[in-house]
């Protein structure tokens, strides 16, 4: 009896604490949860088995920390995090914990840039010198206009001088409009005809550019106002509820959250891992990419150089790196968590919207999804790619940097999409999880934790029916959310905070 009178009480106060004040303007799709979900009990060994390989393979390839997001039918339907953010302090990798995505971060650039051609501010074929400072031209071809399509899909004819790139402890001292202007402008301190610039005309061939990057976020600011860190918060951050996104390390109040990078240095196998190579697999003990080629040594001497055990280094040669700025940051410094660029992703997924709000239109994706050049690039859209894995035709970008290896494809004929980062220079190890993650994406039934009457809405008449449950003492997994294998008045706690939430 007493249990009855609980849940009745209880069930009372359910219209306040639904309706009241806290989420009286809350629409219906507003409440729908889209990052909390659980797997389905059947798969439950199949996870295990996923998590199993993970941390072996992270064990193996010293990759300190990982985390990783799925999403599938536009929701985040499973997320893990694993290792740790910092070794020497014991910090581990958590949900808030957030990784310098490296070239992931272009593709936040590129956004931000095609929503303002959205609002007819430029037209993709317009000489970016009308909205510049400072006119950028290629020295040999100085009547070819240098045109916005061109930096997207990275055939302006720009090319990244090294030596004057370099890598600050921190953000970099450089702001981003002197930088550039020095860059691009004859006599300018960082100015370089030779080095600065490709040897082909502008439009005809491709050439990644980490610079042309950074002219697309001078040009967002330029042409909208507005700081371009500024812009991403009000356009991108906020309405996609990417807390934890941040251009700049002096924004971030709790550098706990921030996962250290870690390089492989020294060590017989440097050569290797450098640059990703020498993947220890026990029926292939040899592999090596189509990158690695001109490293012989990965495949024809591969346990001499890299290791029995393919690590090619020991704990030992994993040095910690201070995190790190440069002055072209649009192009690689975003740091976020795996869940929030997630949502930045199903959004893409969905024709530009998540969770009811639109950053894009669906017109603007299918021009980014474009190949304009292809005689240049037949796999290059607008700063997002495609590439072909394991059978899969996928669409996205990946990153590399010192310590930082990520992620983040998707599928739109499985309407499935992966997010993953990792503290780590072991870009193969991480694509061997990678596949391995898609793999049990692709088998995987998964269900919305709370969707108890399988609606596709987490909301009040789910509660209806896990009281009834209660009442009836029956059982099911969708609402035996703490998972203690009985459905009582705590599922129906957890349900209710995940609606609030």
């Amino acid at each position: 009896m007493n249990r009855y009178v609980i849940v009745f009480i209880f069930f009372c106060g359910l219209p306040y604490q639904l309706f009241g004040i806290q989420v009286s303007n809350r629409t219906h799709q507003d409440i729908r949860l889209h990052k909390q979900l659980v797997l389905d009990s059947n798969n439950h060994r199949n996870e295990e088995q996923l998590l199993q390989f993970i941390e072996s393979t992270m064990q193996t390839h010293l990759i300190p920390g990982l985390s990783a997001s799925i999403v599938k039918d536009n929701n985040i339907v499973w997320e893990k995090q694993l290792g740790y953010a910092n070794i020497n302090n014991d910090i581990v990798v958590d949900e808030n914990t957030m990784f310098i995505l490296s070239s992931i971060s272009k593709t936040i650039t590129a956004t931000a840039l095609m929503q303002l051609f959205e609002n007819e501010l430029f037209e993709l074929d317009d000489d970016v010198d009308d909205y510049l400072p400072f006119d950028v031209n290629h020295p040999d071809y100085p009547l070819v206009p240098i045109t916005f399509k061109m930096l997207l899909s990275h055939t302006s004819g720009i090319k990244d001088n090294w030596n004057v790139m370099p890598y600050y402890d921190g953000d970099s001292q450089l702001e981003l409009d002197y930088y550039l202007n020095e860059y691009f402008t004859p006599q300018g301190e960082f100015y370089n005809t030779n080095l600065n610039f490709t040897n082909s005309i502008p439009g005809v061939n491709y050439t990644y550019a980490n610079n042309g990057v950074a002219l697309i976020a001078l040009l967002v600011e330029e042409i909208s106002g507005q700081s371009f860190n500024e812009y991403c918060n009000e356009n991108i951050f906020e309405p996609l509820s990417m807390n934890n996104a941040f251009w700049f390390l002096s924004e971030i109040e709790d550098l706990n959250q921030v996962a250290s990078p870690y390089q492989f240095v020294g060590g017989a196998g440097d050569s290797c891992f450098a640059i990703g190579c020498g993947i220890y697999d026990e029926n292939n003990p040899c592999f090596c990419d189509s990158a690695c080629i001109e490293y012989g040594d990965c495949c024809y001497d591969y346990d001499d150089v890299c290791g029995t055990d393919g690590t090619g280094s020991s704990p030992e040669n994993l040095i910690e790196y201070q995190n790190y700025g440069y002055a072209d940051y649009p192009s690689g410094q975003l740091r976020t968590s795996s869940n929030n660029l997630a949502k930045f992703m199903a959004a893409y997924m969905n024709g530009g919207i998540y969770n009811g709000v639109r950053i894009l239109d669906s017109e603007t994706i299918d021009l980014i999804k474009t190949i304009h050049y292809p005689e240049a690039n037949s796999m290059q859209g607008l700063m997002w790619y495609y590439k072909n894995e394991n059978g899969r035709n996928l669409f996205g970008h990946n990153g590399g940097d010192v310590g930082s290896s990520t992620e983040m494809f998707l599928s739109f004929s499985d309407d499935l999409g992966i997010v993953l980062l990792t503290n780590s220079n072991n870009y193969n190890a991480m694509i061997q999880i990678e596949n391995a993650i898609l793999d049990f994406a692709e088998e995987t039934d998964f269900m919305i934790a709370g969707d108890v009457n399988a609606d596709g809405y987490v909301d009040i008449l789910d509660i209806v029916t896990t009281v009834n449950f209660v009442l009836n003492n029956e059982y099911s997994s969708y609402a035996d959310l703490n998972s203690d294998s009985t459905v009582d008045i705590l599922d129906i706690v957890q349900l209710i905070n995940i609606i609030l939430n």
